[in-house]
């Protein structure tokens, strides 16, 4: 975590008013500058990622609202958490986000279908699992941990996807799908702005 620093005046010296009055406006002017480019660097990490990660997943929400569809759904908070955490980091690019989630969705389908885990009884909230969903599970995370280096394509928050869909959270149908791949998509490219913002107010600071 980065604590900015503010060098200290020399109390000690007494300027002369002339060079008080030829120097004090571009002072302040760039105090000011200096200010506004270093806001967001001065920001600290434990505001910074509890505010993307928020904002983030208030859009989303805002459009599943509007839309009545899963945009937002679980396994969006692992993603926009590690936004805010960690900017600039390979697994948040926007390659990564997406086609981590698409892995994941694919691994889910392909252990379901290996187990026949299709028709048992979904995940409900205070249920156990039943033996072929938890089959399902295994299977889908271990297979998107093979693919995702394999494609390079690392994102360790779509193993929520993967779970999500194997436990039966979510139906593996294309319209609950089309809108879970809408809001990857929509995480992705807001989070790569919120990205840039806060790179490249750290660079400035440097």
């Amino acid at each position: 975590m980065r604590t900015p620093t503010v060098s200290t005046p020399d109390v000690g010296a007494s300027p002369s008013p002339a060079a008080g009055r030829t120097s004090a406006t571009p002072g302040l002017t760039g105090a000011i500058a200096r200010f506004k480019g270093s806001a967001l660097s001065a920001t600290s990490d434990s505001v910074w990622m509890p505010a993307v990660a928020g904002a983030l997943i208030l859009l989303t929400g805002a459009l599943s609202l509007s839309t009545r569809q899963p945009w937002l759904f679980v396994a969006l908070g692992p993603t926009a958490i590690t936004i805010g955490g960690n900017p600039g980091h390979t697994t948040v690019r926007v390659r990564n986000i997406v086609v981590g989630h698409l892995v994941a969705i694919v691994c889910a389908w392909i252990a379901v279908m290996l187990v026949g885990a299709g028709n048992a009884p979904v995940l409900l909230v205070g249920a156990s699992p039943t033996t072929s969903r938890v089959w399902a599970g295994a299977i889908a995370v271990a297979l998107m941990a093979f693919a995702q280096p394999t494609l390079r394509s690392y994102h360790p928050p779509a193993a929520a996807t993967a779970l999500l869909l194997s436990l039966g959270l979510t139906p593996l149908e294309p319209k609950p799908i089309g809108a879970m791949v809408g809001g990857v998509v929509l995480v992705a490219m807001l989070g790569a702005w919120f990205q840039r913002v806060r790179l490249a107010a750290i660079k400035g600071k440097k």
